[in-house]
């Protein structure tokens, strides 16, 4: 999935803003319509997808660097020089997008809770769970498909 050619730099800026900003337009108006008489609506929604979005970018790393080293314990005791999984450690340590997300919409879910309860809205969390994963997935497909990377400061990337 990851053999796309890496985009530009320019690309990686213009998908991270609008993942920053499109997140956060789009996580107010949801609580608005989830809590719509809870005073902290627009500050949960405000902030619930852009925590994720940069919570998601700083584990992604450390969750690559901790898939290598457990790859490599694992070599050493099978003694094989050939990893068994085909897959990229890119694409298992990227999972973290979704993984902040939804635990990011289960907090926010469980802040606006009590205030949606007030109207016909259904429970909160369950709604915000959802988006909340529809986010990180979206977030996960954009780095298989090259437009999203971590940069790496240390390597001059």
């Amino acid at each position: 999935m990851s053999s796309s050619p890496a985009p530009k730099s320019t690309v990686n800026f213009f998908t991270s803003a609008i993942l920053l900003f499109g997140g956060s337009f789009g996580g107010t108006h949801l609580t608005a319509l989830v809590a719509p008489y809870s005073h902290l609506s627009g500050l949960v929604g405000f902030l619930m997808f852009p925590i994720a979005f940069i919570s998601g970018m700083q584990l992604w790393p450390w969750a690559g660097m901790a898939l290598d080293n457990i790859r490599t314990l694992v070599r050493q005791v099978k003694r094989s020089k050939q990893p068994k999984t085909r897959r990229s450690p890119e694409a298992i340590s990227s999972f973290t997008f979704i993984l902040t997300s939804v635990a990011t919409s289960l907090l926010a879910g469980v802040i606006l809770t009590p205030p949606a309860m007030q109207t016909v809205v259904e429970p909160g969390y369950k709604i915000l769970i959802t988006a909340g994963t529809i986010y990180g997935v979206i977030c996960w497909i954009l780095i298989q498909l090259g437009y999203l990377r971590h940069a790496d400061v240390y390597s001059g990337d």
